[in-house]
């Protein structure tokens, strides 16, 4: 059974989706979660407490599905394209970037930072092992080139959620784009 403090959660992550963070309030919080007003403030104070823990655990789920999808790689440049092809998806399904936080307050961006903390880390990692496997470059700066890498990701985010029907062709172009840009010429 659904919890009163998770209907609220999942109300308040839809009416995110559907009217943006601006447009919720408590009133249509308690309506679209079928609870009180006053069952609401019972569990949270104000509009900034509901919504820090919305995107806390929107956060935690977006990196749960970031590891899954990784987790059928076996090789750092499968990697890469996973990566793309998942943010592609995020994107083309939610309707939303990868830099859409950045219009939160900044005390509710830190929330969302766990995500970009955790894809960044996945390509650091990527980066690393494909150099010490020697699929990538050796002479890749992997502190430099992951921060591209993620904002190259940023932009398919940008790019499909602008686009979705051309997301085939965006992922098509971003692998090509980013492989070439990391991997050895003469791989052995």
């Amino acid at each position: 059974m659904v919890s009163t403090r998770e209907r609220i959660i999942e109300a308040t992550l839809t009416l995110i989706a559907e009217r943006g963070l601006s447009q919720v309030t408590m009133i249509e919080i308690a309506r679209t979660a079928d609870v009180a007003r006053q069952t609401l403030y019972n569990h949270y104070p104000d509009i900034p407490s509901i919504l820090t823990e919305a995107l806390t655990h929107h956060n935690a789920e977006a990196v749960g599905h970031l590891d899954q999808a990784l987790s059928i790689v076996d090789t750092p440049t499968d990697t890469i394209r996973q990566l793309i092809r998942h943010i592609a998806a995020m994107s083309t399904h939610a309707g939303h970037t990868l830099e859409s936080h950045l219009a939160l307050p900044a005390d509710l961006q830190e929330h969302l930072n766990g995500f970009s903390d955790a894809l960044e880390q996945r390509i650091r990692l990527a980066l690393t092992d494909g150099i010490d496997r020697g699929e990538f470059r050796p002479d890749l700066n992997i502190e430099t080139d992951s921060v591209l890498v993620r904002h190259a990701l940023d932009g398919v985010s940008t790019l499909v959620a602008a686009t979705p029907d051309d997301a085939p062709r965006i992922v098509t172009d971003a692998t090509r784009t980013l492989l070439a840009a990391l991997q050895r010429e003469n791989r052995p």
